[in-house]
């Protein structure tokens, strides 16, 4: 009698532990299918702080701006770093817009969400074709490279005095940057691929 005690306790223990576990099972779970547990929800889902979106920003700001002027354009007033005269607009949690001024100009530099900006028809291979042709001396105009994409359009990620730097990401997240000099009537000047 006293066999069938212990071995119905052992049971009883061997339940409650199995128990226990799928309850601790199940809350991870729920714990980690909340809106926060994935972070890539949480981007598509930010709203952007602002007047506008980061590519219209943009387009819209121009370096002989003032930062009054700049900031109306964003809607908010840009926060000004510590050691320079750089001032930055934080849009989302991976998106923000920084412009330093030197001499009165400023070259305003935007970071993209690269997940929210993938384009799968644009051709990474491409790329490698025009930073070939730029090695041997070929150059081109924005216009003209968005013709060699086959019509993809480029993020403005830096305008400067000087020039502007458009980019292009494909769905791998490989990303195929060129800068279009002034000095150069708008062509090339640099091309990096990552």
């Amino acid at each position: 009698m006293e066999g069938n005690k212990k071995t119905i306790a052992t049971v009883v223990a061997v339940v409650a532990i199995v128990l226990l576990g799928l309850l601790g099972i199940v809350a991870l779970g729920e714990s980690n299918s909340g809106p926060e547990a994935d972070d890539t929800n949480n981007a598509a889902q930010e709203t952007p702080k602002g007047d506008c979106e980061i590519s219209e920003c943009m387009k819209k700001l121009e370096p002989k701006m003032t930062i009054e002027e700049a900031n109306k354009i964003m809607g908010f007033d840009g926060e000004k770093s510590a050691d320079s005269d750089q001032y930055t607009w934080q849009l989302t949690s991976k998106s923000k817009i920084v412009v330093e001024y030197k001499d009165q100009l400023g070259t305003f530099t935007a970071t993209y969400d690269k997940d929210q900006i993938k384009d799968p028809s644009f051709k990474i291979s491409k790329g490698y074709e025009l930073q070939g042709l730029l090695q041997d001396g070929t150059s081109y105009t924005y216009e003209e490279t968005v013709k060699q994409f086959d019509g993809v359009e480029g993020y403005l990620a830096v305008k400067s005095p000087t020039s502007k730097m458009y980019m292009w990401v494909n769905s791998d997240g490989m990303t195929f940057r060129a800068t279009f000099s002034d000095s150069l009537n708008g062509k090339t000047s640099i091309i990096s691929i990552r």
